[in-house]
């Protein structure tokens, strides 16, 4: 007997956890070696401890020796040659910093221009796409319903006034599509 699916025990289901029956097939495990060494042990290097860690020197950042510069010095210390060239070094690098980010500055307006110049284009396009639409729906039905006004015997100049407005606009929704 087969239960529905989903019940418990129903060998339709897709896992076998929760089965009476056995699997339909067999299940093998393979038998693993136990790791022995770490993975830096294995590509030749050896692993430090903690404190050696922590009591190795750190290093000092780029520059670090600039940062008791920058407080205020007194006149003595500015009369030393090496203080004044590391405040040149500073002051230049400070400078190529500038023109960086003033290059940066100017690309980023520019390209903020041209992002307005073709969203405000997007926007016209959009307007003739419309106008385009429009023109054509409107001059198709025209055209489509322009015979059943010339078959009317009284209102047969009003369909040929119709018939010609409709192509006139039809033409016209050709148009602004080509030349947009």
């Amino acid at each position: 007997m087969t239960l529905p699916y989903g019940a418990e025990g129903s060998t339709r289901r897709m896992g076998f956890v929760g089965m009476i029956d056995r699997p339909p097939c067999a299940i093998y495990r393979f038998p693993m070696a136990p790791r022995t060494t770490s993975a830096t042990e294995e590509s030749g290097s050896t692993p430090i401890s903690p404190d050696i860690a922590a009591a190795t020197e750190k290093k000092e950042p780029a520059r670090g020796f600039l940062q008791s510069a920058r407080r205020d010095l007194n006149d003595e210390e500015v009369a030393v040659p090496a203080v004044a060239r590391f405040l040149i070094a500073d002051i230049e690098r400070l400078e190529q910093d500038n023109a960086e980010q003033k290059k940066i500055a100017s690309l980023y307006h520019d390209q903020r221009v041209e992002i307005a110049r073709l969203s405000e284009q997007n926007k016209k396009s959009k307007w003739i796409d419309i106008l385009s639409y429009v023109c054509l729906a409107v001059g198709s039905a025209g055209l489509g319903a322009s015979p059943s006004y010339l078959s009317i015997v009284n209102a047969w100049s009003l369909g040929v006034v119709f018939c010609v407005l409709s192509a006139i606009l039809v033409i016209t929704g050709v148009l602004a599509k080509v030349l947009s």
